[in-house]
C-alpha cells in the first residue's frame, strides 16, 4: 500500500473509532509529515482521499476538519422508481452517447474496459498469430452453432469457480454479452411482457428490452445488497412479471455485490413464482474477492437461470465472445442465436480457449 493510502487508513480508523469528532480540527499537514515522516504532499494526499470520501473538509487557512454528519457524502440508499411497468425510452439519448467520439487521454465512462496494453495479453496475442500462421483454415471456416468446442471446455472450468457444475453442451457462444442478453431475453419473454429490473440498471439491457417490445418494471434497488426481495415480491403479486433481469455480482452502475444468502433468496423467489432468471455476469471475474462470489446460476436446480457474461471486461472487447448457459431454455437460445446471427467468427474463440487452457486467464 502507498504511504498515502496507509496514512489516510490510519486518519479513517482514528475518526470512525472517535479519536477525532464530527467538526473536529484535524492535525495540520506539517505536523502530520513530521510525526509519520513523509512528506507534506503525501499528507495532502492522504487528506484528498479523506475528502472524496466525505470524511473531512478542507477550510481555507484553517486547515482540516471531520465533516458533520450532514456534510458527509452518503451512498444513495434504496432507489424510488415508478411502481408501473414502463416502455424503455431514451435510445436517442444511448445512441448519441455510442456515436460520440471520446476526447484523447480523457476516461470515457459509456464503456468499461480492461487494460489492452498489458503485458499478460501477450500469450492471447501469440495465439491469435500461431493460429493465423499454422491454421489459418481454422479461422475462416464455420464453426459449431453453440461455439467452438475448445472454448467451451474451457467456460466450464471458469463457472467452476462459481459455483456451477455444468457441461460443454451446456453453453452457446454469442457475440458479447450485449447479444446473450438480448437472446435471452427473447427466450423467455414475447412481446408484451413485463421484465423485472434493477433501478436504475445498465443501459444496453433496457435497450435490449425496448428492441424485443418487452415492457420494464424497475424494483427498488440498494447500492449497498441490490434488488429488494421484498418489492420484487410484491411487484409480482401485482403485474404478471415474465423474468428477472440482474447483474448481481459487481453491478453495473452502482458496483454492489449481492449477499449470497439473497441470491438464493432470489432464486428461490423465481421458483415460486416459476419464472426466469436472467443473470448478468459479465464483471462476476473482476471482483476484489478471492475466490470470486458465487453466481445465482450455482442454486440453479431446474435451469430456470440464464447466465450470461463475456470476455469484453477480462480480455479484450473488440473480439466479441460471449457466452450463456441457458439452462432449461438452451434449445430456444440456440435457435434463437442462430436466426440472428448464426455462428460466431471461430479465430477469438479458439485464441482465448487456448489462453485460458494454457493459464493465461
Amino acid at each position: 500500500m502507498s504511504r498515502y493510502l496507509h496514512l489516510a487508513t490510519r486518519l479513517k480508523e482514528h475518526i470512525q473509532m472517535g479519536y477525532f469528532a464530527s467538526g473536529d480540527k484535524l492535525p495540520s499537514v506539517r505536523q502530520l509529515a513530521n510525526e509519520h515522516g513523509v512528506s507534506i504532499s503525501t499528507v495532502q494526499e492522504a487528506y484528498r482521499v479523506l475528502e472524496q470520501e466525505g470524511l473531512v473538509t478542507a477550510k481555507a487557512k484553517s486547515g482540516y476538519f471531520v465533516a458533520k454528519a450532514k456534510e458527509r457524502i452518503a451512498r444513495p440508499r434504496e432507489s424510488k422508481p415508478p411502481q408501473r411497468p414502463m416502455d424503455v425510452s431514451l435510445w436517442e439519448d444511448v445512441l448519441a452517447m455510442l456515436m460520440g467520439h471520446g476526447v484523447e487521454a480523457s476516461c470515457e465512462f459509456q464503456h468499461a474496459m480492461p487494460d489492452m496494453s498489458s503485458s499478460t495479453l501477450k500469450p492471447l496475442l501469440k495465439n491469435i498469430y500461431e493460429l493465423n500462421r499454422h491454421r489459418p483454415q481454422d479461422g475462416m471456416s464455420y464453426g459449431h452453432v453453440q461455439g467452438e468446442l475448445g472454448l467451451r471446455e474451457q467456460l466450464v472450468r471458469l463457472t467452476a469457480t462459481t459455483g456451477c457444475q455444468l457441461d460443454a453442451e451446456d453453453f452457446v457462444v454469442t457475440s458479447g454479452c450485449q447479444e446473450a442478453l438480448s437472446v435471452c431475453l427473447r427466450a423467455v419473454a414475447q412481446s408484451g411482457d413485463v421484465i423485472a429490473v434493477e433501478s436504475p440498471g445498465f443501459y444496453g439491457a433496457m435497450q435490449a428490452i425496448k428492441a424485443a417490445n418487452l415492457k420494464a418494471l424497475e424494483i427498488p434497488t440498494d447500492s449497498r445488497d441490490g434488488m429488494s426481495i421484498e418489492a420484487l415480491r410484491l411487484a409480482m403479486d401485482q403485474w404478471p412479471v415474465k423474468a428477472i433481469l440482474v447483474t448481481p455480482t459487481v453491478n453495473n452502475p452502482q458496483g454492489y455485490v449481492m449477499p449470497l444468502a439473497k441470491k438464493q433468496a432470489l432464486y428461490q423467489l423465481a421458483r415460486e413464482y416459476d419464472i426466469a432468471i436472467i443473470e448478468d455476469d459479465i464483471y462476476g471475474d473482476i471482483a476484489f474477492e478471492y475466490p470470486r462470489p458465487k453466481t445465482i446460476k450455482s442454486f440453479d436446480e431446474d435451469g430456470r437461470v440464464l447466465l450470461c457474461s463475456s470476455f469484453s471486461k477480462t480480455l479484450a472487447p473488440g473480439f466479441r465472445v460471449g457466452w450463456i448457459a441457458p439452462g432449461r431454455y438452451r434449445d430456444k437460445v440456440t435457435h434463437i442465436k442462430y436466426v440472428s446471427s448464426s455462428m460466431c467468427p471461430t479465430l477469438p474463440q479458439l485464441a482465448i480457449g487456448n489462453f485460458i487452457r494454457q493459464g493465461g486467464y
